[in-house]
């Protein structure tokens, strides 16, 4: 396990998790000036790499695959109340190191429909008919015997292999404001005054593309607007296109919340939205 970390998180590492753009070097001399605002913006992030390597317990954190699930809780289904939705993402959060973004017990698993739009309504960004998420804090229940012909063939889906479950592996990193979030024309004034700034920052900024916390990245825009600011400010989890999983034409899926929901662990309504080119 030693040489995978060194080949996934090591300074120019297939995943490069400790080497995204940071505000301390590697910053443009247009915007160095600028450098103490951009700083402002920072905030932490749990990064996470997938590997090929199938995880060695049914309650590992993984992507894809068939979840834990406990017997006798109904499981999750489209809107038609009968068709059952497909494992995305599946994080133990003991295995995830603290950022102050979720607790360090329980099971979070989120789950997609094996439709063409992958469960997501883009004509209402706040409701998501092929979606869910569910929060598991006793994990010391007994597990469900799923069928995997029935849970895990789906017609559908951004996964590459959604039948195999692949490892996550987690690091900390920060982030600074994404360009396309609806914040950060007040949070860099200047920046996005200035077309020749705000076009440097976007060339320089990149986030890595498995996530929790830190900014949602979009490919066209946040859909976030002024009447649909209730969508949530808190960036759950980002799954951009990479290795292993492509939304559409290498789009980006965000899950985003409420703060007063996640403060209450409440994950009923989280905000699912993916778009791409």
């Amino acid at each position: 396990m030693t040489d995978i970390y060194k080949w996934l998180f090591g300074p120019k590492g297939r995943a490069a998790l400790t080497d995204p753009p940071s505000v301390l070097w590697d910053l443009p001399d247009e915007l160095a000036g600028h450098r103490s605002a951009i700083s402002g913006t920072e905030r932490p992030i749990v990064a996470m790499a997938s590997v090929e390597a199938a995880p060695e317990r049914l309650q590992a954190s993984q992507l894809g695959g068939l979840p834990w699930w406990p017997a006798g809780e109904r499981y999750p289904t489209a809107a038609d109340g009968r068709t059952p939705l497909h494992l995305l993402l599946q994080l133990n959060l003991a295995d995830i190191p603290n950022i102050g973004l979720l607790p360090n017990v329980g099971l979070l698993q989120f789950f997609i429909a094996a439709d063409e739009t992958y469960g997501c309504d883009f004509t209402h960004d706040d409701r998501a008919p092929g979606f869910g998420c569910v929060y598991h804090h006793d994990l010391a229940r007994k597990a469900a015997e799923l069928d995997p012909h029935v849970l895990l063939g789906p017609e559908f889906s951004p996964l590459d292999t959604p039948l195999a479950a692949r490892s996550l592996l987690f690091s900390t990193a920060t982030m600074t404001v994404d360009p396309t979030d609806y914040r950060f024309p007040k949070l860099l004034p200047a920046i996005f005054e200035d077309p020749e700034l705000l076009e440097a920052y976007a060339l320089w900024h990149a986030s890595v593309p498995l996530r929790l916390g830190g900014y949602p990245s979009f490919v066209q825009e946040d859909p976030r607007t002024e009447a649909k600011r209730n969508l949530g400010d808190v960036a759950l989890l980002t799954l951009d296109t990479t290795d292993g999983i492509m939304w559409g034409d290498a789009g980006a899926a965000q899950f985003m919340m409420r703060a007063s929901n996640l403060a209450r662990l409440d994950f009923s309504n989280v905000t699912y939205n993916w778009d791409c080119s």
